[in-house]
């Protein structure tokens, strides 16, 4: 048997590896410009006033309370001076950090060692994770804070004293508590995990008392933080429960086509490990046969009346495989790269490999053999399950009322991949095949082309943008998109107009300038920047409803087809028709 100082010494070791060449990923792929990605841009101005003034303020768009990324971000501020490259560079070390505690969470979780660096890989090189690392955004503190939650409780269960547990129980909880700050949904962890590690652990003398305590102190603690949120100026508050909306029927439909917009997604981001399934197939009766191809089909038929193409729900995946698309336009004038029979062929594969999984570990003996694999899942259920549920109940408001987005499946994904490897190791076979290798290079390629794609256009557009500016244009009068708008509104307005402020109480104004143009040539986002009133826009690319300009466009080359890619300059079109002039 390994010594465990040496088995332990190996597992920081490959997780660093993991890290290691996460990093050498990430720097292929140059994600580098001077705009924001995103909703980033307020964290960013937040960001930048904290360092110069040690004060957090808001400024009308962030609805997550931001807390302890702020002060990091402000501290790569004040070290490498302001700019949007320095605030985003603050993610990489918290992406580098995930990547190794994922590891150590897969390890922990029984996971073999060449596993364990797959699956490790699968997230970390997939094309959801490496461009939000690339950004200010929230949702990788997040899952750090997450993962963070679910080390502790891992060790917790595994501790050989009561002391022990309740010391680990306290680590996750605190460091929970501090943590959500960053991103509210993170809280879950302290509200959620926590308790059901207690609750599992409840023979042990004192663990129950203290995870009811750290369960009552989170409430306090998050109950506080989002009194004091609400009250902050220019904030914005999620708010879980609205108002029913007129037409119930096509809202409880639309809802439950984004929830299973958000399933779709989770099982083509965890495809890699998924796909260790397929040979499975060949192992099926011929009644399980007939069902997964009749269910196979039938989804075909759906998808394709539906018109409903890769990757099913906006907005990172779509936004990096987009040839040109502004980031708050209808997701519907962005097309995925690949034609439309292409996409379903994948639908249906990723949907069938889904298929084979459940109709193959539903033909497998539901009873274990192995007494620690009996543990881990009885382990497993709640420390997942509980935590799992209770996330997309809260997904569940936001795509009732607003947008299910792609980007919210990181810990789901996390937990999906650690579930998905256990359970093929237990019931397959000890190491995962070839084909996964193969597929987690080919994601890894379409996460570095998919990165340098979104940060190679934003060059493009400021470079389209300086050329504007270098005409005398003031940027006032410039349409960049939504990242360089809502930096124009709050840098020149002070605040985004958005009618959910609540303090002040008048801050929020109608804007009654914005530019009557046709529909596939208007801005979403122009009703919440008034300062904005554009003469030319580098932000909707080459549209017939707009004039042409006097402005040579920018070309830039793109990783992923199509590879010549341009940056269009066209004027608004004045209220009375006519083409404005510089």
């Amino acid at each position: 048997m390994q010594d465990p100082a040496a088995r332990q010494s190996r597992t920081t070791r490959d997780g660093l590896i993991c890290a290691l060449a996460f990093a050498a990923c990430f720097w292929v792929a140059w994600p580098i410009a001077e705009m924001g990605f995103l909703d980033d841009w307020s964290y960013i101005k937040t960001a930048q006033i904290f360092a110069e003034t040690g004060h957090l303020v808001y400024n009308g768009w962030a609805t997550a309370t931001l807390g302890w990324q702020i002060g990091w971000g402000a501290l790569f501020i004040r070290v490498f001076g302001f700019s949007f490259t320095a605030a985003k560079l603050s993610t990489f070390p918290i992406a580098m950090a995930t990547v190794v505690l994922f590891h150590a969470i897969l390890i922990q979780s029984g996971i073999t060692r060449r596993n364990a660096i797959i699956g490790t890989l699968t997230l970390a090189l997939s094309p959801l994770f490496m461009p939000l690392a690339a950004s200010f955004m929230s949702d990788v503190p997040g899952l750090f804070v997450i993962l963070l939650c679910l080390y502790c409780c891992q060790r917790a269960v595994t501790a050989l004293t009561p002391k022990a547990a309740i010391l680990w129980l306290c680590l996750a909880a605190t460091s929970n508590m501090a943590g959500g700050t960053a991103r509210q949904i993170a809280w879950l962890g302290a509200l959620v995990m926590v308790p059901c590690t207690g609750w599992l652990l409840r023979k042990q003398r004192g663990v129950l008392l203290t995870s009811l305590l750290l369960w009552l102190g989170t409430i306090g603690d998050v109950l506080f933080c989002l009194h004091w949120f609400a009250e902050q100026p220019y904030s914005v508050s999620e708010v879980i429960l609205r108002g029913a909306p007129a037409t119930m029927v096509n809202a409880v439909a639309l809802t439950s086509i984004k929830m299973l917009g958000e399933c779709l997604c989770l099982l083509l981001v965890v495809y890699p490990v998924l796909a260790a399934w397929l040979p499975e197939a060949r192992k099926l009766n011929k009644l399980a046969i007939a069902i997964v191809a009749i269910v196979a089909a039938d989804w075909g038929v759906f998808e394709w009346m539906l018109k409903w193409p890769l990757p099913w729900i906006p907005d990172t995946l779509l936004a990096e495989f987009a040839p040109a698309r502004d980031a708050r336009m209808s997701p519907a004038l962005g097309q995925f790269i690949l034609p439309a029979p292409i996409c379903l062929a994948i639908s249906l594969l990723v949907v069938t490999t889904a298929l084979i999984f459940v109709a193959a570990n539903q033909s497998k003996s539901r009873e274990l053999e192995n007494a620690a694999d009996r543990a881990f899942w009885h382990e497993a259920f709640w420390l997942f399950v509980p935590f799992t549920l209770c996330y997309f109940l809260l997904l569940m408001p936001r795509a009732w009322h607003a947008a299910a987005f792609d980007r919210y499946l990181l810990p789901i994904m996390a937990l999906a991949i650690l579930c998905l490897i256990r359970l093929y190791q237990e019931r397959v076979a000890p190491a995962l095949p070839r084909t996964t290798v193969v597929l987690l290079a080919i994601y890894a390629v379409f996460a570095i082309a998919g990165t340098h794609n979104w940060f190679a256009w934003q060059r493009a557009r400021l470079a389209a943008i300086d050329e504007i500016r270098a005409a005398g244009i003031p940027r006032t009068a410039i349409q960049g998109g939504f990242e360089y708008d809502g930096w124009t509104q709050i840098d020149n307005g002070g605040h985004i107009n958005d009618p959910r402020i609540l303090v002040p109480a008048d801050a929020y104004q109608p804007n009654l300038a914005i530019p009557q143009v046709a529909a596939p040539c208007r801005l979403d986002f122009a009703s919440f920047t008034p300062v904005v009133q554009p003469k030319y826009t580098a932000a909707l690319g080459l549209k017939p409803c707009l004039n042409p300009s006097k402005f040579l466009p920018v070309k830039y080359r793109a990783w992923l087809s199509p590879f010549e890619r341009t940056v269009y300059v066209q004027q608004i079109p004045a209220a009375n028709g006519q083409g404005q002039m510089p």
